[in-house]
């Protein structure tokens, strides 16, 4: 019996509402992130929507397809004004989807995984392709391609004798029925003898109808085969016009071109790009483009895949290389323009001011060195007046006189550590800073840190141990800026670590990855660092913990310095547990 127009109201009412606002989260997902909050919050709603669908219609499953143009949920027509709805149908359009399947259990990571889906440009429209996607996610609660909804007329059935002329005996007794499927199984060819056969009695009749039905099939095959073949030949061209399109959109942004191989190995260059490289081609011919350009104030961005996979999708990743400044100036002005697929159509940009921006970092740079530089003269002489006033023989200041000089002594030498760490680190970024590596042993440069900041140690109730160094350990390094590294770690230990606590140094030969370098270590039994904290930390002006000592440069000078001697530097911590940091220095030969 059917429902009440009253009663299928209400279904209708609550599809419509969930078809809106999933068309939403998915427009809303095509223009930011899955994670953003306008999107995230988009996908929530739709989410809420699906929830109150199978609460108020009491449905075990709802099956949303469009036919003709019109969208049914469960046979339901959503009626009029289905332009609310058109991207979802552009989704459905994309991805060859013919129905949408969702159960009551569904979740909400199943909704966002949806969205991200169709809000996806389809490189190809295969069937499968949506269902891989989502399987790939966990999702088990929304299915695709499931029901099939196709309005097939009521057809007659045919009849043999209509279509030919000759009159035919009646069918054949029973008994001989069962040898249809037997001439089947031979192919199809003799199925359709083995009919006429049995439908005609003459021979020369049955040749007639014979003929007359292989020639229906013929033409009813060729027909399916030229839709197939128009429907290919639609898609591949679709394909390529998107293609050329892209292209065309990059194209018009640059003058340069550069011709790479299926490694990445650039094979020509015209003199645009040998311009903007730096370099003619016959010095970058035949090496890693990613290599050869990632240096200097130059941007590279170039596919993860090179090489277009025929049997899966290709990678989505993109490699990255330059200064952090120019990759971040370049990113904020511009914009990327797509239609409401997904599609690249064009690009929207403001002038990055590449020159203004690299004499403005210059500048910089230059204003940081000079001011201090004209800091480091007098605090030196400041530094030398306190130190001869507390080293002078016989001299008894009063407790509260001698506990002022200390703490100028010791804000003195703090502030002289600082402008040296900013000086070092505008010289490293300017690329004013080498290295000149000599051969020298692992175990002096661990003693030579410790004994110059034992001292601190001791004031702050800490102890400074070396670890037993394998004899013979040599590394291939320069001996201050090495001893600087060491340095850096430590004394980074011995503010974070707190008082009475233990810090540690040792070096060993690396094994694994680090075979052929010596692997230094400085570890301590503090606080620890958080989790999310372990990624950053050796970014310029970071710092963290509780204590906020000089302005974050310390672990980032040491990271840079590691890069200058070709080795590689990080840490192991948990909350409460301590920290290890660890280093590599090239072995020396013997």
């Amino acid at each position: 019996m059917s429902e009440s127009p009253v009663k299928a109201r209400q279904p209708i009412a609550s599809a419509r509402r969930f078809l809106q606002t999933l068309s939403q989260a998915i427009k809303l997902v095509s223009l930011y992130r899955p994670a953003h909050p306008v999107a995230a919050g988009a996908v929530l709603e739709a989410w809420h929507q699906a929830v109150d669908l199978f609460a108020e219609t009491g449905w075990i499953d709802a099956s949303i397809a469009r036919v003709e143009d019109r969208w049914l949920v469960n046979d339901l027509p959503m009626g009029e004004g289905e332009r609310v709805f058109e991207v979802l149908g552009m989704a459905f359009k994309g991805h060859a989807l013919r129905s949408l399947t969702i159960e009551p259990a569904l979740k909400l990571y199943e909704v966002s995984a949806f969205c991200e889906l169709a809000s996806t440009p389809a490189n190809r429209v295969y069937e499968n392709d949506a269902a891989d996607f989502l399987q790939q996610r966990g999702v088990r609660h929304l299915r695709v391609n499931v029901e099939e909804y196709a309005r097939k007329p009521k057809r007659r059935p045919v009849d043999v004798r209509a279509v030919s002329p000759i009159s035919a005996p009646a069918p054949a007794s029973s008994a001989s029925a069962p040898q249809a499927p037997a001439a089947a199984a031979r192919g199809f060819g003799s199925f359709i003898k083995s009919l006429v056969e049995e439908a005609v009695a003459d021979p020369a009749q049955r040749t007639q109808v014979y003929e007359e039905a292989t020639r229906l099939v013929r033409e009813a095959l060729a027909r399916h085969v030229h839709g197939a073949t128009v429907r290919l030949q639609a898609e591949r061209q679709r394909s390529v016009n998107e293609r050329d399109r892209s292209e065309r959109v990059m194209n018009a942004l640059a003058d340069g071109k550069v011709i790479v191989d299926k490694t990445g190995r650039v094979l020509m260059m015209d003199p645009v790009a040998e311009e903007l490289a730096g370099a003619p081609l016959s010095r970058i011919a035949g090496k890693p483009f990613m290599e050869g350009l990632a240096a200097g104030d130059r941007l590279l961005s170039l596919a993860e895949e090179l090489e277009v996979p025929d049997n899966r999708s290709i990678s989505a990743n993109v490699r990255i290389a330059g200064p952090e400044e120019i990759i971040e100036a370049v990113r904020r002005s511009m914009a990327v323009v797509q239609d409401e697929t997904g599609r690249l159509v064009g690009a929207y940009a403001a002038a990055p001011h590449e020159r203004k921006l690299k004499e403005a970092l210059r500048m910089q740079e230059d204003f940081v060195s000079n001011v201090t530089h004209e800091l480091k003269a007098p605090l030196a002489a400041l530094c030398s007046a306190l130190e001869a006033v507390q080293g002078r023989p016989g001299l008894k200041l009063p407790a509260q006189e001698a506990r002022l000089l200390e703490i100028g002594m010791r804000n003195a030498r703090a502030l002289r550590q600082l402008i040296d760490e900013i000086l070092d680190f505008s010289r490293i970024k300017g690329g004013r800073m080498g290295v000149k590596p000599e051969r020298v042993a692992a175990d002096e440069l661990l003693r030579e840190c410790a004994e110059g900041l034992r001292p601190w140690a001791v004031s702050r109730r800490q102890s400074l141990d070396i670890a037993s160094v394998p004899e013979g350990l040599f590394v291939l390094a320069d001996r201050a800026r090495a001893v600087q590294i060491l340095n850096n770690l430590v004394s980074n230990a011995i503010k974070y670590a707190g008082e009475g606590k233990r810090i540690g140094l040792g070096a060993a030969r690396g094994e694994g990855p680090d075979a052929g370098a010596a692997v230094f270590s400085v570890g301590d039994d503090g606080p620890g660092i958080a989790p999310e904290d372990l990624e950053r930390i050796f970014e310029k002006f970071s710092q963290v913990g509780v204590r906020r000592e000089g302005v974050g440069l310390g672990l980032a000078i040491v990271r840079d310095l590691v890069a200058l001697h070709r080795g590689r530097v990080w840490v192991d911590s948990e909350p409460g547990k301590g920290s290890i940091f660890r280093f590599t220095l090239p072995l020396a030969q013997a």
